[in-house]
């Protein structure tokens, strides 16, 4: 076809009762005459047909690099999902291990509480401290009469007002008045 003055049709071949366009074809070149079987046409034909499937696959795999790309890519974000969950677990075994100790830490601090809290109780016996207080520091145990009698005393008192307290609210109103000046001076 190269020998057909580079010219070339859509299809590369031409077929059937379409003819050759003479018109085109400049008048120094002459076309093919070539007297070829039918079955060496086709098999020709068939040949080039699979070197330029061939060369299409070779393209195809000098630009995926011999796997699709997809495929590459969709891999990497599965492996790095996996990593993410695996990081995950891994977290989360070693939160669940610092509940676990606060956890036995929290159950060691409440026995230490209830201990302490009975102690505490025990210090604070009422009948322990009446025995030291009767026994090591020498006191004596007040009689009920001596309370009644402290009772009645502070009941009977009578306070007796002066006139100053007696004033209406209009002279004691006045003296306040006249007291000013003197907190100034």
């Amino acid at each position: 076809m190269a020998a057909t003055a580079g010219m070339r049709y859509a299809s590369g071949a031409v077929y059937g009762n379409v003819a050759y366009d003479l018109d085109r074809v400049p008048e120094e070149y002459e076309l093919p005459r070539e007297e070829r079987s039918y079955d060496e046409l086709a098999l020709e034909r068939a040949r080039a047909r699979a070197r330029e499937r061939a060369e299409a696959r070779e393209a195809a795999k000098a630009q995926t690099f011999g796997l699709p790309l997809l495929a590459v890519l969709g891999a990497v974000a599965v492996a790095a999902i996996f990593v993410v969950v695996l990081l995950g677990h891994v977290r989360l075994a070693g939160v669940s291990g610092e509940i676990k100790a606060v956890e036995t830490d929290i159950a060691e601090l409440e026995q230490k509480r209830e201990a302490l809290e009975i102690k505490h109780n025990m210090l604070f016996n009422m009948s322990e401290i009446e025995t030291y207080a009767v026994n090591i520091l020498g006191m004596v145990k007040g009689e009920t009469s001596d309370y009644d009698r402290s009772n009645m005393i502070l009941s009977d008192r009578a306070q007796i007002l002066s006139e100053d307290e007696t004033a209406t609210l209009a002279a004691r109103f006045t003296k306040f008045i006249e007291s000013i000046p003197e907190y100034f001076s």
